[in-house]
């Protein structure tokens, strides 16, 4: 039997109430991307092969006129059936974009007709082998010790056991030192109240909210295997440090259960280098964004604070099917960027 037509998709929004519920289980098997959770985040929507998997994209509208899809990261789904949630989300929306995917999808996709161009790389830190040993990692040695000698304290505790208030002041705090709004989609927000599978670590001096960190789980065949830092929020009061020294304190508390990495996410236009779709001209306007877009986004302080990591950097691309100039307008709308 023809696999692609004798499946049908189910569509779901994020608005449902039972949507999360019916993706989990298919997250939970094959959600292996740094990015699989952000597929249940608010505002998105999904279609659904039962006993297959999901493929979730966010509608945004066009330059001039009608509507355009843009999916988050692969499907999720087993590798042997990604193209075909492609291949009958195509059938069915037309023009579609898919943002922060694998170099193995991207490959396939460009083989299919599809233009690829990387958009940066990904960060990931083998937990049961990390060490802050090492010239390059000084600067984690010294944000490690000036947080204990602080009196830095780092506690694990769920969204419900600490003051929403708190919280947002925290928040509110981050955002108007860092000058500028909540990104979105590649960036889910933060959530309002407890999430299977994710953590959140919380820093404080003296009983005083500084900073947190959140962690979103990365699955393998029903397994947490590692986590996403995807949340990150850190007072105008706090010690120089603060942020790394919280990753740090987690890593720790992961390491001892077992877990095996951590992603530390996207940087994007980061190690670009040209192939696929990536020719000369818009590798040259990739560079000139890293090196002087701090107003859209902070694509060097980004890549400079995970780099003192020292982790594996992963290529991550785009692809699609909808020529440069719609897929760099379809991506940045998505992503609340304002060029």
């Amino acid at each position: 039997m023809n696999l692609y037509k004798s499946t049908q998709f189910h569509f779901l929004h994020s608005n449902d109430p039972e949507c999360v519920s019916k993706l989990l289980p298919y997250l939970r098997m094959y959600g292996n991307r740094c990015m699989s959770y952000s597929t249940t985040q608010p505002g998105l929507k999904h279609a659904l092969i039962k006993s297959i998997g999901y493929i979730s994209w966010l509608e945004v509208k066009k330059f001039l006129h009608g509507k355009s899809a843009v999916v988050l990261s692969d499907p999720v789904t087993g590798p042997d059936h990604q193209l075909l949630l492609i291949k009958k989300l195509e059938e069915h929306l037309g023009q579609i974009t898919l943002v922060q995917i694998s170099k193995t999808l991207a490959e396939t996709l460009f083989n299919e007709g599809y233009s690829v161009y990387q958009i940066g790389v990904e960060t990931e830190l083998d937990i049961q082998s990390f060490s802050l040993s090492g010239k390059r990692k000084s600067s984690l040695r010294q944000w490690n010790n000036k947080g204990r000698k602080s009196g830095l304290t780092v506690e694990e505790k769920r969204l419900s056991e600490v003051n929403r208030q708190e919280i947002n002041r925290l928040c509110q705090d981050w955002l108007n030192n860092k000058g500028r709004k909540e990104f979105s989609f590649l960036t889910r927000p933060l959530p309002e109240s407890n999430e299977e599978g994710v953590r959140f670590f919380w820093a404080r001096i003296n009983g005083k909210l500084l900073a947190l960190a959140g962690f979103d789980p990365i699955y393998s065949e029903g397994e947490i295997i590692g986590y996403y830092h995807n949340f990150d929020r850190l007072c105008s009061e706090a010690v120089n440090g603060t942020s790394a020294f919280t990753l740090l304190q987690a890593m720790e508390k992961f390491r001892s259960e077992g877990k095996k990495f951590i992603s530390l996410g996207l940087s994007p236009l980061s190690g670009m280098e040209q192939g696929y779709t990536l020719s000369g001209p818009l590798q040259k306007l990739a560079g000139l964004f890293y090196e002087f877009g701090e107003k859209v986004y902070p694509f060097k302080g980004n890549d400079r604070h995970k780099s003192k990591f020292c982790g594996r950097r992963q290529k991550v691309y785009v692809a699609s099917n909808a020529g440069w100039f719609n897929t760099m307008m379809a991506a940045t709308t998505a992503c609340g960027l304002e060029l």
